[in-house]
């Protein structure tokens, strides 16, 4: 009788260290680094960290963003979700309520930051065409 109790209290365990860590992780901003730059990659357009390589696991949010990486997430989202942002290269409320419905399209989590969940999940503009491109 010992052992099954064992086995459960082990399991208990288990699933209790599991809802720790995912009730205390990161934002997607705070674990990659700002993306700064675009890539192609995949056949689509794609914000980058860097300019000499290509670096996708990066994050956006609102705040003090304003550089090419945010253009290029605000041309993706008006070519692929029909969005009418203006291209001023900053994150601002209008992008991230724009992120929030292109999430929502996408079946991701809605937050409103750019990570590499939301690459994963979302259409981006393709490098060539006029067919957006889901990209890993």
């Amino acid at each position: 009788m010992r052992k099954p109790v064992n086995a459960l209290l082990a399991t208990v365990l288990a699933l209790g260290g599991g809802m720790i860590t995912l009730g205390s992780a990161t934002s997607a901003a705070a674990a990659n680094p700002t993306c700064n730059w675009s890539a192609s990659y995949y056949g689509a357009w794609v914000p980058n960290y860097g300019t000499t390589s290509v670096n996708v696991n990066c994050a956006l949010s609102q705040g003090v963003m304003n550089n090419v990486a945010v253009g290029t997430l605000q041309e993706t989202l008006n070519m692929c979700y029909g969005e009418r942002l203006v291209v001023d290269q900053d994150f601002g409320a209008a992008t991230e309520a724009a992120l929030r419905r292109a999430q929502q399209k996408a079946g991701t989590t809605v937050d409103g930051d750019y990570g590499p969940l939301t690459r994963k999940a979302i259409k981006h503009k393709p490098v060539s065409g006029s067919t957006c491109v889901r990209v890993p």
